[in-house]
């Protein structure tokens, strides 16, 4: 029985060989089921994709990322003002920042999709992309479409989504795939669209400087969390232009000691000594604990100091891009 590929009509004409380009839904049927019966076949070059529960299979097994990648899908959001509310708050203002940007029915990617966020479903018409698949098979559950590709060899058309978005993706891309990784979704954006990324920061901040100097500090910030790629936002805005992006505007927060309850959750661990491993203990224990209501307040009390402080002790950014060319 041939195994249905979880992709959307919408999203399936725009389907592309990541190594030749070439368009890929003639090779499927009417179902959405590879005509060639189990692996998707490229027309072009030859290359062969199997599909597994559903999803395109086009990046290879990446054993960090099956072992580390986010699998439960976030939240959804009604029409109600608490609801509203809860919408503002969400990922320090992150989800906002997108409904702000990208237009609702907008056909939207999602790089490093985890495992989907039930309000962009809602109101997108979302193609996720992920490289674990593990967190493509919990996306599945939540978006119409979803493929396991690199965000460097993106399967799709050129010009052929209105909006992109990120969360936690680009601190994870080192030197040589930074740049492959930007001209992949300015390729696939329409000129005009934009783009939306939520990101950790290179910071002086008290935090940072105080931790940098610590023996652990690589161990537990760096290398097993994969950021490889965590650079100053003046480094971030200059690899943007150079991929034909214009900065719109940036929401930079996590400046004071303050940072947010993973961060310090991330101190209880065998390397970290002494009071630090206990603070670590017990922010971990809060987030585990903490509700909503409590991940509000953090963000209003940052929303409150970050005026005061220097944008280069800024851990975490938001930033809005447009893509250079006529919309």
């Amino acid at each position: 029985m041939k195994e249905q590929a979880h992709i959307s009509p919408g999203w399936r004409k725009d389907l592309a060989c990541p190594a030749c380009r070439a368009r890929l839904e003639d090779r499927l049927d009417a179902s959405g089921a590879s005509r060639a019966g189990g692996a998707l076949a490229c027309g072009g070059c030859g290359a062969s994709y199997p599909v597994e529960d559903g999803v395109i299979q086009f990046a290879g097994t990446d054993e960090f990322y099956e072992a580390h990648g986010f699998t439960e899908p976030g939240r959804g959001f009604g029409e109600g003002w608490v609801e509203r509310l809860g919408l503002y708050f969400a990922r320090h203002h992150y989800l906002h920042d997108v409904s702000r940007a990208v237009p609702p029915g907008a056909k939207l990617v999602e790089v490093g999709c985890g495992g989907g966020s039930r309000y962009l479903a809602s109101r997108y018409e979302v193609m996720g992309v992920d490289v674990s698949r593990a967190s493509t098979r919990r996306a599945a559950e939540v978006y119409p479409s979803v493929v396991r590709a690199a965000a460097d060899a993106l399967p799709l058309a050129e010009s052929c989504a209105a909006g992109l978005v990120s969360s936690c993706l680009l601190e994870h891309l080192g030197d040589e795939s930074a740049g492959r990784c930007l001209a992949e979704m300015a390729r696939a954006l329409k000129p005009g669209g934009v783009m939306v990324h939520l990101f950790d920061l290179g910071t002086d901040g008290p935090f940072w400087r105080w931790a940098k100097k610590q023996p652990w500090h690589r161990e537990i910030f760096v290398a097993s969390k994969g950021h490889l790629g965590v650079r100053p936002l003046g480094r971030w805005n200059g690899l943007f232009r150079e991929a034909g992006f214009e900065v719109l505007g940036a929401r930079l927060f996590c400046k004071t000691w303050l940072q947010d309850s993973s961060v310090w959750g991330a101190l209880d661990h065998p390397a970290v000594k002494g009071a630090p491993r206990l603070v670590g203990r017990l922010a971990r224990r809060y987030r585990s604990a903490a509700s909503r209501a409590s991940a509000v307040l953090e963000t209003v009390l940052d929303d409150l100091a970050g005026p005061f402080l220097p944008d280069r002790w800024a851990a975490k950014a938001i930033i809005r891009l447009k893509k250079q060319g006529a919309g």
